[in-house]
């Protein structure tokens, strides 16, 4: 966990989360794994990668299976809500407007026996602008 965003996450959460990591990595793009949220005020996280290697590219398909993946533990564990940030858009990553797109499309299409809330992260007014349009079909 020492590229970004991962290395934010264990600022966040704390070191013993990413102990907990580091025994199940690496991780496939297109896994989840769930720890405990450690100093956060979420009860869990769901690690997901969405590059082959830390700093590594981001591609449009890899947000997409990333965010499947988040799903898919969401629906295993019996979560009732989810926090997903603008996962892709980074220093190399792609644009935020393609990240928000394919996470919009997931988060659509996800047909679980339950209902899902999910809350978009945003670290900005700009990110804010981006999931609004990805929502409203407004980005081509």
């Amino acid at each position: 966990m020492t590229q970004f965003p991962a290395s934010k996450l264990r600022d966040l959460a704390g070191r013993e989360v990413e102990d907990l990591v580091k025994e199940h990595t690496p991780l496939a793009i297109g896994a989840a794994f769930v720890t405990p949220a450690g100093k956060m005020k979420a009860r869990f996280l769901i690690h997901v990668p969405n590059t082959d290697k830390p700093g590594g590219r981001v591609q449009v398909e890899d947000v997409l299976r990333a965010t499947a993946a988040v799903l898919v533990a969401c629906r295993v564990k019996g979560f009732s809500s989810i926090a997903v940030p603008l996962m892709g858009a980074f220093d190399m990553g792609i644009p935020a407007e393609e990240a928000a797109r394919a996470i919009h499309s997931e988060l659509k299409a996800y047909r679980g026996e339950r209902p899902l809330k999910a809350y978009l992260m945003a670290k900005d007014a700009d990110d804010v602008e981006v999931f609004e349009l990805a929502m409203e079909g407004s980005i081509p």
